[in-house]
């Protein structure tokens, strides 16, 4: 038996985990209980642990969620990766830093700049170059209360400041960090 974390979910759940996730932030909707372990599950597993159940409802989000805010947005990586792939990115450069250990590229979003035609040209569904405010839900769950997240994951990770993307090298720019 491998001790790989194994998490899967059913069409409908990742159908239903997206929506919720989509309305949390558009709607002011109560996190499910699927969401919340959704959420904890997507923090706490490594990128080497991260199985298609998390891409699909992403990927679903993604496609159908567009965000009010538009800051610029940071990962760090060894090298750039492929084209559309769903990757977290944070708002915080310190933080990429602390990842990056002062190696590999920086990737810099400047999401006002990609997000500029996306509502004129594109509908829900088909949205291209959007973004998640994870850290947004982490905010809201900690100001109601905790809605049953654990105190680790409220305390720890909202500094991260994480959001979830899909990596498009065309509307992003790189820069290789010196030592």
């Amino acid at each position: 038996m491998s001790s790989n974390f194994q998490y899967r979910l059913s069409k409908n759940q990742k159908d239903e985990i997206a929506q919720n996730l989509i309305e949390i932030l558009k709607d002011d909707a109560d996190i499910s209980y699927e969401t919340r372990v959704f959420i904890s599950n997507w923090i706490l597993t490594g990128p080497e642990e991260k199985r298609k159940a998390f891409y699909d409802v992403w990927d679903i989000v993604l496609k159908n969620y567009l965000p009010t805010v538009r800051p610029i947005l940071f990962r760090s990586c060894g090298r750039v990766s492929k084209k559309n792939k769903i990757s977290s990115f944070t708002g915080r450069l310190e933080c990429v830093k602390r990842f990056s250990q002062g190696k590999g590229v920086l990737i810099i979003c400047d999401t006002e700049e990609s997000l500029k035609f996306e509502d004129e040209f594109y509908k829900p569904g088909n949205y291209v170059h959007t973004f998640y405010p994870l850290v947004s839900v982490l905010k809201k769950a900690k100001n109601s209360g905790g809605c049953g997240f654990s105190e680790r994951i409220l305390n720890n990770y909202i500094g991260e400041d994480e959001y979830i993307m899909r990596f498009d090298s065309e509307n992003m720019s790189s820069l290789r960090f010196i030592q």
